[in-house]
């Protein structure tokens, strides 16, 4: 017989970062039992900790949540769904209040007002500045949970499989990696704020956790997935040297002549970028150098402070209160100062994902979603500092919206013991020794050179069929073949197998998603279609009776009144 431990709640948050945690808040503060699986240490695990400080909010006089409202609409490229952005606008003020209120701090004016700056794209000075950057935000999100009853924090955990009841989503079975025990969790609602998917890349600034899983178990289970092709590419990552490589520097503060006035070069010592261009724009630029064959020796550009206007004592009184990363770059050799530093384009945030509602609610009864693991809220392009905004505000809608569905009744108990045992028998494979076997981090390696190769920066149609070949070959032949080290306790192979399964998976429809869309638009580049089409629509991709559905669907509107004008 098959022992495991079956736990029961009214909601079940898988995911950690900031969206999670604020969703378990609100959950418990409306008198809820809740679970929160994290699949790392909370506040010290996954994306949000690695944040920047930017938090976008219309707290300013003469600002309004209608300019917010414009501007983000604007930067999405068309893609935004109107009555998601709406929510985001109205809501992103008071969320950040609450984020006051549980102990982040921000940075304040001389008379205590917030201190804020304009960033590509905004009409109004809107990004706050959280103390801490998304650590900050973390912490305080926890100290705020830490303060409620009724909230059972579960680290280490990863949810592998969506369980169903009745008809809805009735909570999920996870892998303890404490343990190496396979467990379930029951639930009357279940809330999936497991973040984006940019570890399907090898050049990133995001952590090697980013991996997807909460969307593919989402897709497994039915859920719908939207514009998975879009993913938002930052232009100022390190490049070189090697010690540094994956550090962002926030070109915003760079290019910005009220904070550092510095300017970007090519690999001819040219300057390419006039202005203060949104992320999308300067991407482009990047990319023309690159095609025109004078971009820096590592395919980036060169970020160059020589001629700033400030002098030798301003601007290292500017750089040490704006750029974090400036005594880390001195640590291995290079002085923003005096040194021209190396940066390239790198994946960044995932702007598909879940399609949901301005409620969280997907196509799903009882599975709700929240923060960078959905689709529609940014579009094709994102606004600086609304990611943050989108994890408190979403995060707690999703949560009322879970609250207020809670099936009544009494269900009958799940059948777990097949599902649990058919994940022990797939670990006990892994285990097994193997002819020509392969370790999860040398296959996610293999996937990523695919994915880097067809699906980067640039794509085309004969590319993206070779590409999707290639990681259907990978299933196919190396899948098998994963081996991992046959340890129970900690055994974070365990961990690594079930995300580059899963890895492979996404990779699929993440292709199948571009090979769709037929147009350029935003961070997706088609070499064979250069145009924009005049209409926008998300693509969509969800398993039908075993296949992978693939279409489009059009964009959102704001309800009972078409556009806000």
């Amino acid at each position: 017989m098959i022992m495991f431990e079956v736990k029961e709640t009214d909601i079940l948050v898988i995911g950690g970062g900031g969206a999670g945690i604020r969703a378990a808040i609100t959950a418990a503060e409306l008198g809820k039992k809740v679970i929160l699986l994290s699949k790392g240490p909370l506040s010290r695990s996954g994306i949000t900790p690695m944040a920047g400080e930017g938090v976008e909010g219309a707290v300013n006089e003469g600002d309004s949540s209608a300019h917010h409202y414009q501007d983000t609409i604007k930067a999405g490229r068309g893609l935004a769904d109107r009555n998601l952005v709406y929510a985001l606008a109205e809501d992103a003020v008071d969320r950040i209040h609450d984020l006051e209120a549980y102990g982040a701090r921000f940075k304040k004016n001389p008379d205590g007002s917030f201190a804020t700056s304009i960033r590509p794209g905004q009409t109004h000075s809107r990004n706050l500045f959280l103390i801490g950057g998304g650590y900050g935000l973390a912490a305080g999100l926890q100290r705020k949970m830490a303060s409620l009853p009724g909230i059972l924090l579960l680290e280490d955990g990863m949810a592998v499989k969506l369980l169903f009841q009745d008809g809805r989503v009735a909570g999920a079975v996870y892998l303890d990696i404490r343990t190496g025990a396979i467990h379930g969790i029951k639930a009357r609602a279940t809330i999936i704020a497991t973040g984006g998917y940019e570890e399907l890349w090898p050049f990133t600034d995001t952590p090697p956790d980013t991996t997807g899983e909460g969307l593919t178990i989402a897709y497994q289970a039915g859920t719908h997935l939207i514009d998975l092709e879009m993913v938002l590419y930052y232009p100022g990552v390190v490049v070189y040297p090697p010690a540094a490589r994956g550090w962002l520097v926030q070109y915003e503060y760079i290019l910005n002549p009220d904070i550092l006035d510095g300017r970007v070069l090519n690999g001819q010592g040219e300057v390419f970028i006039q202005g203060f261009p949104a992320r999308d724009e300067f991407i482009g630029a990047i990319r023309k150098q690159v095609t025109q064959g004078r971009a820096s020796p590592h395919g980036g550009f060169f970020v160059d402070l020589s001629h700033s206007r400030y002098s030798r004592e301003v601007l290292t009184e500017r750089l040490e209160t704006w750029l974090h990363q400036f005594t880390n770059l001195k640590q291995v050799g290079i002085d923003l100062r005096d040194d021209q530093l190396e940066m390239a384009p790198a994946a960044h945030y995932c702007l598909g994902g879940i399609r949901i509602d301005e409620f969280g609610r997907t196509n799903l009864p009882g599975l709700y979603a929240a923060g960078e693991v959905t689709g529609n809220v940014h579009g094709a392009n994102r606004l600086s500092g609304n990611a943050l905004s989108e994890t408190q505000v979403f995060g707690s809608r999703a949560a009322k919206a879970a609250c207020a569905y809670m099936p009544g009744g009494i269900s009958p108990p799940l059948p777990l013991e097949a599902v649990v045992g058919r994940e022990y028998k797939t670990i006990t494979r892994w285990k097994e020794s193997k002819a020509n076997a392969i370790r999860p981090i040398a296959l996610k390696s293999r996937l990523q050179a695919v994915m880097d190769k067809y699906m980067g920066l640039e794509r085309d149609e004969a590319g993206l069929f070779q590409g999707l070949a290639e990681v259907r070959k990978l299933r196919a032949e190396d899948l098998p073949c994963l081996t991992v080290s046959p340890i129970r306790r900690f055994c974070y192979e365990v961990q690594e197998a079930y995300e580059v399964r899963s890895m492979l998976d996404l990779a699929e429809i993440v292709i199948l998603s571009a090979l769709e869309r037929k147009e350029t638009r935003g961070h997706h580049y088609r070499l064979d279609f250069l145009k924009t089409d005049e209409t926008p629509f998300h693509t969509s991709i969800q398993l039908v009776n075993g296949e992978h559905k693939v279409g489009r669907m059009p964009v959102s509107k704001l309800k009972g009144e078409g556009e806000k004008g």
